[in-house]
């Protein structure tokens, strides 16, 4: 979008030039600042601080911190120590995974103008970049900005799930009306184990593919009324309505299980992912806002990670063993899921019943499709019987 001066002139848009490691980051800030902005990208902070140096256009940096051959920090600090003032005085904006205040801290003692933490909040994104390219203007609000952008302001760029904002948002309103219903609600919070030494290791895009993976996991396990979102760098959150402690808990296993039984592969690069989960159910919890449930959830998923690959669905003074609280009563959906991940261990003591309560079924199909089976289906009864 061009803006027009009163002499009908078209104007340039302001240069920003975007600095990551990760493509699919480069592709989130693309998503949310094109229309406005004519974006340049660089994959390393080498590359950026030439590009920097010969583009005269480039208005705004944004850049990450962590990347190879010349990180953020130095970047920065190459940038204010640059000879030439129109270097010297660009806006520079850290956009990073780390939510630590040391790295906070350490940017802006390097110059940096400000600081946006990821998962990116595109109204926060847009307005901190309309702020710093046009200095001289009043400073646009967040949330102004916001309304402007409408949907996109809710959505997370990289997994296209819902952001916190909207998750919160659209949470106090299921959980209002959940209550004047008399129906129950539980929030479950998620979070990737050693997420930093995964990104460390493997570098930003590949971890930004894990999240991506997990985002299209638990779409694929939820319920399509279920709330997901993307609520931390490496952390998701989900609301669903009308089910109970048990069935949630056993939501938590059979998200714990989707993600930990299967190994994650990207440009030939495999690795073990695992989570950690808290949850939180109306009525089996003590009742309060939305953002009293989501933290005790929080909190659940932290006890978690002192394990790992683990969930957590009660405080230690009054919750049973996840395992026992889960494996009370599996269902048919349940125990098929665990045979297919090769979790019979935990089945076993559960499978004669189990089997049992399939009986009627094949006895229907015996008698109505002449499978001439009525005799073994007997017998198999009785020695299930026995058993359960």
């Amino acid at each position: 979008m061009q803006t027009i001066h009163m002499d009908g002139r078209a104007a340039e848009k302001t240069r920003v030039l975007v600095v990551d490691d990760s493509r699919l980051m480069r592709v989130a800030v693309q998503r949310v600042l094109s229309q406005e902005f004519d974006l340049v990208e660089s994959e390393d902070g080498e590359a950026g601080w030439e590009k920097l140096r010969r583009d005269h256009r480039i208005q705004v940096v944004i850049s990450d911190v962590q990347m190879p051959k010349l990180d953020g920090y130095s970047l920065i600090c190459r940038i204010r120590a640059a000879d030439e003032s129109r270097i010297s005085a660009v806006p520079v904006v850290v956009i990073t995974g780390a939510e630590d205040d040391i790295t906070r801290e350490r940017a802006y003692a390097c110059g940096a103008n400000d600081f946006i933490t990821k998962p990116i909040d595109s109204a926060q994104l847009l307005a901190c970049v309309r702020n710093l390219a046009q200095p001289d203007q009043e400073a646009i609000d967040v949330a102004e900005t916001a309304a402007l952008l409408g949907d996109q302001s809710n959505i997370d760029s990289l997994t296209h799930l819902d952001n916190r904002r909207c998750f919160l948002e659209r949470g106090r309103e299921v959980l209002s009306a959940a209550r004047s219903a008399g129906r129950p609600i539980s929030v479950l919070r998620l979070c990737v184990d050693d997420f930093i030494s995964l990104r460390a290791q493997h570098g930003d895009e590949y971890a930004d593919h894990v999240l991506i993976w997990i985002a299209d996991l638990l779409r694929a396990k939820t319920r399509k009324g279920d709330l997901i979102s993307r609520t931390g760098s490496s952390e998701f959150s989900v609301m669903t309505l009308s089910l109970g402690r048990l069935e949630a808990a056993m939501l938590c296993e059979r998200l714990r299980l989707a993600i930990s039984s299967r190994q994650f592969s990207h440009d030939g690069v495999t690795a073990a992912v695992t989570v950690s989960l808290g949850l939180v159910s109306s009525g089996q919890d003590a009742e309060g806002s939305l953002e009293e449930l989501y933290g005790l959830a929080y909190k659940r998923m932290k006890t978690a990670v002192t394990s790992g690959d683990r969930s957590c669905v009660g405080d230690d003074s009054d919750a049973q063993p996840f395992e026992e609280a889960v494996m009370q009563q599996p269902g048919i959906e349940e125990a098929l899921e665990m045979l297919a991940l090769n979790q019979t261990g935990q089945l076993e003591p559960y499978a004669a019943q189990l089997a049992l309560s399939v009986m009627p079924l094949l006895e229907f199909c015996d008698a109505n499709f002449a499978l001439e089976i009525g005799q073994e289906l007997r017998s198999i009864r009785r020695i299930l019987s026995r058993m359960g």
